[in-house]
């Protein structure tokens, strides 16, 4: 093993929210250091908002740079089970969808995963991290309605309990496609200070949050190091 390669969204990219600067910035561990260290040549084309479509259109521009000697890292599905929380405030009762529909989701990752599988390329995918719903739910409403935002939700719950929807489909995918699973969302849920690990937006990581992330990283990227040394 030579190189990892990143694709997924801004929580691979490293982004946390700094509630001092008002904010969205990149972590103090943003370059992977750690990584690195292990020998690896780090190319991240993580990137904010990304859903499953834009990571599509990333490969298309990087696949050639996927070989035996690279380990890809796909992490998708935290904005692709997200909704335009504006349109659900104005009108509560209309029938909103996600920006990746589940069978898209499912079916688009299988195929970014089969044109890796091409290169040779090891490939480990990312389980997404917990939504801290009560953060979430103060975020996406402020500058929107409070009550028709939960009135179409249900209860406030119903923002963690519909992303855990979209990672028991990553976990899947990567049972179904014989692939590593990075599970980092494990080691969020089973933290006795989960507050401490997400930042004021309820959904990035703070850099506490990210150097669990990248810790759990380089403990399965060990692995292969030591296997092809």
């Amino acid at each position: 093993m030579k190189k990892v390669i990143i694709y997924g969204d801004s929580i691979m990219r490293g982004v946390t929210y700094s509630a001092e600067r008002g904010a969205h910035t990149l972590c103090r561990g943003h370059k992977l250091e750690r990584v690195s260290a292990l020998g690896l040549d780090v190319k991240n084309y993580a990137r904010m908002g990304a859903t499953i479509d834009k990571g599509i259109d990333m490969l298309d521009r990087t696949i050639d740079e996927c070989d035996a000697n690279t380990a890809v890292i796909f992490e998708f599905g935290g904005n692709d089970c997200d909704y335009d929380w504006r349109q659900v405030s104005q009108d509560p009762t209309a029938s909103h969808r996600p920006n990746t529909e589940e069978k898209d989701f499912m079916e688009k990752y299988l195929s970014a995963i089969r044109r890796i599988e091409e290169t040779g390329a090891e490939i480990i995918i990312s389980t997404l991290i917990p939504v801290d719903s009560e953060k979430y739910i103060e975020w996406i409403t402020k500058n929107n309605s409070y009550d028709n935002i939960l009135g179409w939700l249900g209860d406030v719950s119903m923002l963690h309990r519909w992303q855990e929807r979209y990672n028991k489909m990553v976990e899947e995918i990567a049972r179904s496609t014989h692939h590593k699973l990075l599970d980092v969302r494990e080691k969020f849920l089973l933290s006795h200070d989960f507050k401490s690990l997400i930042s004021p937006d309820g959904i990035h990581p703070t850099d506490t949050g990210h150097d669990l992330i990248e810790g759990e990283l380089c403990s399965l990227l060990k692995n292969y190091v030591s296997v092809s040394a």
